[in-house]
C-alpha cells in the first residue's frame, strides 16, 4: 500500500516545515499544491522531497483540493492543512486498518486546538476517482463517501493517527475577516450546509458585527431544529451554543433556546454548561448542581466525540468553578472548597481562586 499526502499551501512558511516533517516518515509521497506563495513556501516543501504543483486561485478550495488527489500516485491520500502535524503512536503506521477491501475512508482523531478535547475526522480515503472534495470552503469528502456507502457498502475505518492543528491560536480576528465573503457566498449557494451558517456567525461575533451575527445564527439554528442527520444535528447544537452567548449579550434569556440545542444532541457538554449557569443565575441550584457534577466526573483526557471539540477547561476549571458556585449557595462550603482548589489546580495562575480558597478555608475554621 502506497501512501500520498496532500495540502494545498499559500505562505504557510510559519507552519509548513513541521507539517511536512511530521508526515515526511509515514507517507510514500506529498503532493503540494500551492496557490501563490511569495514566501518560501515552495523552497521548503521542496527541500522535503515533496511534488510542488503552481495552482492558480479561483476561490474554491474544493477544486484545489482535487487537483492535487488527481495528481497523486498513492492508493491511499492523507489529506492535511499546512498548520497541521501528524502523530501516531510509536509502533504504529498510518496504513494500519485501511487494509480491508470494503475500507473506502479512515477516522484520526483531530484536535483544532491545542487546548481542546478531540474529535473524529475524515482524513484519509481511498484513492478512487469516486471520491473528491465538495465545497468551495471547509470541503470534504463526505457526500461522495456516502454515495458509495449507499450504492456499494463501502466502509469507514478508525486510524490510530491523530492531527493537531496549530493554526487558530492566538488572535483569530485577520481569519474572521478572510472568511468573511466567501462565507457569505457559501451560505447562499449552499443553505442547507449548517456549518457555513456556524461559521458564518462565529466570525461576524469575532468581529463584533453582533446583530448580524445575531440573525445568522438564528436562522442557521432554525434549519437545525428541521434536521434528521446526526452529524449536522450535533452542529446545529454548536449553533444553539453559540446563539445563546449573542443572545445574553443582547440581554435575553438563551434557556429555551440552550433547551431546544439539548434536543438535538442531549449531552453537549457546552450547551449543558451554558445551561447551567444560566441556572444558578435564576436560582434553580439543585438542577444546576446535577449538571456541573456530571461534567466535573468527564475525564478531558479520554473524551473523544463524534463530531465536536470542546475546550478541556470546561471541564478542568469552569464545571468546577461553577459548582463551587452552587455548593456555596446550597451551604455546602467544605465541599464547595474542593471542588474551587479543583479550578485552582488547574489556574495556577490566577490568583483569584487561591484566594476564593483560602477565604473558605478560614471561614470553615471560624
Amino acid at each position: 500500500m502506497r501512501l500520498s499526502a496532500c495540502l494545498i499551501v499559500k505562505n504557510e512558511e510559519r507552519f509548513l516545515a513541521a507539517c511536512l516533517d511530521s508526515i515526511l516518515p509515514h507517507v510514500d509521497e506529498i503532493v503540494v499544491v500551492d496557490t501563490g506563495s511569495t514566501d518560501s513556501s515552495i523552497e521548503i516543501a521542496q527541500a522535503r522531497r515533496a511534488r510542488v504543483m503552481n495552482y492558480a486561485w479561483a476561490d474554491d478550495f474544493a477544486a484545489a483540493r482535487n487537483t492535487g488527489v488527481d495528481a497523486a500516485t498513492g492508493d491511499w491520500i492523507l489529506y492535511i492543512d499546512a498548520d497541521e502535524q501528524l502523530s501516531l503512536p510509536a509502533g504504529r503506521s498510518l496504513a494500519d486498518n485501511l487494509g480491508g477491501d470494503g475500507a473506502f475512508a479512515g477516522l484520526v482523531r483531530f484536535f483544532p486546538r491545542l487546548n481542546s478535547t478531540p474529535y473524529w475526522e475524515y482524513r484519509l480515503f481511498r484513492n478512487d476517482p469516486r471520491l473528491r472534495f465538495k465545497g468551495a470552503m471547509h470541503e470534504t469528502i463526505v457526500p461522495d463517501l456516502e454515495a458509495l456507502r449507499r450504492s456499494i457498502g463501502a466502509e469507514v475505518v478508525q486510524s490510530p493517527a491523530t492531527l493537531i492543528h496549530y493554526g487558530y491560536e492566538g488572535d483569530l480576528t485577520p481569519k474572521f475577516r478572510r472568511n468573511l465573503p466567501w462565507l457569505r457566498d457559501a451560505v447562499a449557494r449552499e443553505p442547507d450546509r449548517l456549518y457555513y451558517w456556524f461559521d458564518l456567525a462565529r466570525s461576524l461575533a469575532g468581529l463584533e458585527e453582533t446583530t448580524e451575527a445575531l440573525a445568522v445564527a438564528r436562522e442557521g439554528f432554525q434549519r437545525a431544529t428541521e434536521q434528521l442527520d446526526d452529524r449536522e444535528r450535533a452542529v446545529g447544537s454548536a449553533l444553539a451554543d453559540l446563539l445563546a452567548t449573542l443572545l445574553v449579550e443582547v440581554g435575553e434569556d438563551p434557556l429555551p433556546v440552550i433547551e431546544a440545542g439539548l434536543r438535538l444532541k442531549p449531552e453537549q457538554p457546552q450547551l449543558l454548561l451554558s445551561k447551567a449557569r444560566r441556572l444558578i443565575e435564576i436560582g434553580r441550584l439543585a438542577e444546576a448542581h446535577a449538571i456541573v457534577a456530571k461534567l466535573c466526573a468527564v475525564d478531558a483526557d479520554a473524551m473523544i466525540d463524534a463530531t465536536l471539540a470542546y475546550d478541556r477547561s470546561l471541564f478542568t476549571r469552569t464545571a468546577p468553578h461553577l459548582l463551587g458556585i452552587t455548593l456555596l449557595r446550597l451551604g455546602r462550603t467544605a465541599e464547595a472548597t474542593a471542588a474551587f482548589a479543583r479550578a485552582a489546580a488547574d489556574t495556577p495562575e490566577d490568583r483569584g481562586y487561591a484566594e476564593q480558597v483560602a477565604h473558605l478555608q478560614r471561614a470553615s475554621l471560624g
